[in-house]
């Protein structure tokens, strides 16, 4: 990846150089509504803010990621590594060619100088619900039904991609405020890749330990989901009895 980049992606180009925010340094400088403490790990910082634009005559939500010397390695940089940032952006891209729906970007770039800095900067997902909140509403049950039934297909196509989210909470998944077949997955600084049918249990219990509780039928509409399009095969029956071990292993351990 190369030390020196900026991206405009083309549907949000003309706007924000409208903005003058057609460079880094710009984006860098910008005064930002945190949404929450800056995380001061990995020998920097990363900090993410909420910025509102006009966009075609209305205001429009952005979030803007702001990182330096917030790196991890990767097979192409195995010393001195890569913003992760950069490695969210770079998974991103990958998971369209997949049909994962995840975040729109609008702008990525990156200056390594004296310091190695980064930005991503997405869209607000307008008119969208996190799971948990999705759950709580009430509903037909051949809506509850539909939305079940396309997070497992999302979960099976993320894994068809090589990929486990690796930290799937309820609130990482949302749904249309519209369409229950229309979901995104956010937060995806921990996606890594898999090899084999076990490695992907991880995203399915965490999402069913830090979810609003399902029912036994629920769960199994899910998970005849996910076997519909994941590349590892499971029997319907050996797939629950994998996911409630690991969820009785995860009670013993607190804080996971």
């Amino acid at each position: 990846m190369k030390a020196q980049f900026f991206q405009l992606e083309p549907a949000f180009a003309g706007i924000f150089q409208s903005l003058n925010l057609d460079n880094l340094s710009a984006w860098w400088s910008l005064a930002i509504e945190r949404v929450d403490e800056p995380n001061l790990t990995r020998g920097g910082w990363s900090e993410v803010g909420r910025l509102s634009f006009p966009v075609n005559g209305q205001q429009q939500t952005f979030y803007l990621k702001r990182q330096e010397n917030y790196n991890c390695r990767t097979p192409d940089s195995p010393i001195r590594g890569i913003p992760v940032a950069l490695r969210e952006w770079q998974k991103i891209r990958w998971l369209e060619k997949w049909g994962v729906q995840t975040l729109e970007v609008a702008c990525v770039g990156r200056e390594n100088s004296k310091a190695d800095r980064a930005i991503l900067v997405t869209a607000a997902l307008e008119q969208f619900s996190s799971f948990d909140v999705w759950l709580a509403r009430p509903m037909p049950d051949r809506e509850r039904a539909t939305g079940l039934s396309a997070l497992g297909h999302l979960i099976g196509r993320l894994h068809a991609a090589g990929v486990k989210h690796g930290c799937l909470y309820a609130k990482h998944v949302y749904f249309s405020d519209h369409n229950p077949a229309e979901l995104r997955l956010i937060d995806l600084e921990k996606c890594k890749r898999i090899f084999s049918r076990w490695a992907g249990l991880r995203d399915l219990d965490t999402l069913i330990r830090h979810s609003p509780p399902l029912t036994h039928d629920e769960r199994r509409l899910l998970y005849t989901a996910y076997n519909e399009v994941c590349p590892y095969p499971w029997s319907l029956k050996s797939l629950e009895q994998a996911v409630l071990q690991r969820i009785q292993a995860k009670r013993e351990v607190p804080g996971d």
